[in-house]
């Protein structure tokens, strides 16, 4: 995003950007992130692009990073056993989705990791969290040795500058009728997601806030995973952040899956 230097982000005082490395473009900041990971980079280091060439989603999913959005890694280093690794997403979703309503932005997280925008329900913001783990025998001996988090934010562009059909996607800039600065929106975000992180042991409560935020717990939904379809109504998350699904068959823990939702009544909830 225009404005923003090394200089001006380490200038916010985050440890979540103690080490800040910013590019016109790139093919990805989640590889490059993933790389400097590998390397032995620290906790708190960030990778901005304001252009990504090859930015992916979940399950590999091209996702659209022309110049006006944010587009951001953070290579972190949590205190995790690797069966809690999958906490960073939700933890994240819902540290992203605070930091957007501060700005004025009626958001909601779909399950798992995607922030939906009011009127319409339409997409705005990607969160991926990816681990790298330590350790091998006994499973549950292992640990994460890093998590590396991407966020994808349509800000201050237009709809039709993504290339998908409008009806799918949000941008700040049309939410909220103006562009947000560019460092005044990553420093809410930062600050947003060192405060959850910081709470990451106390899962429960995250899992509670993340209840509030949400648009799909109590909604009927399709959900596709591993080659197979379910149908149902989501009713509540499990304590690692799975999803129950209530179907004719009985209850199913989901762990992974894409969620269609097929009917939504999205009130203005707020934490």
């Amino acid at each position: 995003m225009r404005g923003l230097t090394g200089e001006s982000i380490r200038s916010l005082g985050s440890p979540l950007a103690r080490v800040v490395e910013v590019h016109e473009a790139l093919a990805s900041t989640q590889d490059r992130a993933r790389e400097l990971a590998r390397a032995g980079a620290p906790h708190g280091t960030l990778v901005v692009a304001g252009v990504q060439t090859g930015g992916r989603g979940r399950l590999r999913r091209a996702w659209g990073s022309p110049e006006g959005g944010l587009w951001m890694s953070l290579v972190l280093r949590p205190d995790l056993e690797a069966a809690a690794a999958p906490r960073v997403t939700q933890t994240a979703a819902v540290a992203v989705a605070k930091a957007l309503r501060e700005l004025g932005a009626n958001v909601g997280i779909k399950w798992p990791n995607d922030l939906l925008v009011e009127p319409g329900g339409r997409k705005i913001c990607g969160i991926l969290a990816e681990s790298g783990i330590r350790g091998a025998a006994p499973p549950e001996a292992s640990c994460v040795d890093h998590a590396i988090l991407g966020v994808g934010l349509n800000a201050n562009l237009d709809p039709e500058d993504l290339g998908v059909p409008d009806s799918e996607v949000a941008t700040l800039r049309h939410g909220l009728g103006r562009d947000v600065e560019s460092l005044d929106l990553l420093r809410h975000l930062l600050r947003n997601l060192e405060d959850e992180l910081d709470r990451i042991h106390d899962f429960a409560a995250i899992l509670d806030d993340w209840r509030v935020l949400n648009v799909t717990l109590g909604e009927r939904v399709r959900v596709r995973r591993s080659g197979e379809t379910l149908e149902g109504r989501a009713v509540d998350l499990g304590p690692g952040g799975e999803l129950h699904l209530q179907t004719a068959d009985g209850l199913v823990e989901l762990y992974e899956g894409e969620v269609e939702q097929l009917r939504r009544d999205i009130g203005d909830r707020a934490v």
